[in-house]
């Protein structure tokens, strides 16, 4: 209770302070090929080794060798050291070996230019095949819709589970919440996709639940790759294209793993891009009906719409409070509201948008700020959410959206 180790504690912080911020700051010896230092942080017993990603008050971010992103409070850390003055990523062997070890020997490990797949044996191929075709269609789609994509920096990993038990164990170990629904996710803090291979919905799950990761193939991505995939359960193969597009979008720049963009931007652009229509479509196809995400559509109009409120828009721009109050409304409106924005005869009104998601992807973390300062960030760069919700409601009403087509 007296003065000194406040004190103390205070100087030795800002002392952590002004090291990371050195670190940060100082350049790398001329033998030094390129790139950061490889450092270690200690919080109590625990050590972190990886290089400074970002800064921000009084939060870092270290990402390890392998690409997984901790999140740490300056105020923690009892020391810092450098480890060597070059940080150098992993390689694919390396990747490789790690997943190997992880899991059971029936698995197999594959790689494609940009992922790397695990496995059971006899359908590794087919998953890597598939999320390398995603990664093409995805990054492709982000160029044309201005959102300036970046080449991966990271192999993009994903691991596929047959069984629920094991999948389980995997959520557990990586402090992912786990429940009977759970079908898969994708992971800021590692950087991989885990998903359960299932054949239906949980049986005990309600419609709602079972619905909001269920999409058939769209018939007119017609390859021999995709008329493979059909084998698969659409609930899987919609999980694995929902998360794909958050992994790609992560490491393309798109979003940033520090800084927590809105989530309704982050979910609806996933829900979004779910459809094969909207991510294959050309410049000279504008229909709306592409961008149809069915069960999404369905109970945005049976469902949310009867209860909609008017503010609900602005709702969602300023706060993450919608998805864990409402989840299958904000993912609902969420999806409409992003199909909206890249689907809008307004030129103007795509590229304002395009600009929005560039800045969130730069904003400095955590938290993509109060609810004022996003309402002004999307009023300053999109427009007034007030003005445009009287335009989004009537263009869900357009004869193509107004009546949710049977699949």
């Amino acid at each position: 209770m007296t003065p000194l180790p406040t004190r103390t504690h205070t100087l030795k912080t800002l002392a952590i302070v002004a090291t990371v911020a050195l670190c940060f700051c100082l350049p790398c010896p001329a033998t030094a090929a390129d790139g950061p230092r490889l450092i270690e942080l200690r919080i109590g017993e625990q050590s972190y080794t990886g290089r400074l990603l970002s800064r921000s008050g009084n939060h870092v971010w270290l990402m390890d060798p392998f690409g997984a992103v901790h999140q740490l409070s300056v105020n923690h850390i009892s020391s810092m050291q450098v480890i060597a003055e070059n940080f150098r990523l992993a390689d694919t062997t390396d990747h490789i070996n790690g997943l190997q070890k992880e899991l059971p020997p029936s698995y197999a490990v594959i790689t494609t230019q940009h992922c790397i797949v695990a496995a059971p044996a006899a359908s590794a191929r087919l998953y890597g095949q598939e999320l390398e075709q995603l990664f093409l269609e995805m990054h492709a789609r982000f160029q044309k819709l201005g959102f300036e994509p970046e080449p991966p920096q990271l192999p993009l990993t994903a691991i596929i589970f047959p069984d629920k038990e094991l999948f389980r164990h995997y959520c557990d170990r990586d402090q992912m919440k786990w429940s009977e629904d759970l079908s898969g996710y994708y992971s800021i803090k590692s950087n991989r996709i885990a998903v359960l291979e299932r054949d239906a919905p949980h049986p005990n799950s309600s419609p709602a639940e079972q619905t909001i990761l269920t999409s058939a193939p769209d018939a007119s991505r017609n390859t021999t790759q995709a008329n493979d995939f059909v084998r698969v359960s659409a609930l899987t193969r919609t999980t694995l294209t929902h998360e794909a597009c958050h992994q790609i979008g992560f490491n393309c720049g798109v979003h940033s793993r520090t800084a927590h963009g809105p989530q309704w931007l982050v979910e609806g652009l996933a829900l979004y891009l779910e459809s094969d229509a909207a991510r294959t479509r050309s410049e000279q196809q504008n229909s709306v009906t592409d961008c149809i995400n069915h069960e999404r559509l369905l109970w945005f109009h049976e469902q949310y719409l009867p209860r909609y409120q008017p503010g609900d828009l602005a709702g969602i721009i300023a706060s993450d409070d919608h998805f864990s109050r409402q989840s299958l409304d904000a993912y609902s409106l969420a999806w409409a509201f992003t199909c909206f924005l890249c689907s809008n005869d307004q030129k103007e009104l795509r590229q304002n948008f395009a600009k929005y998601v560039r800045l969130t992807a730069r904003q400095p973390g955590p938290g993509a700020g109060t609810a004022e300062q996003r309402l002004e960030l999307f009023r300053s760069l999109v427009g007034d959410p007030v003005l445009l919700e009287t335009q989004f409601l009537r263009f869900m009403q357009a004869p193509e959206l107004s009546t949710p087509a049977a699949e």
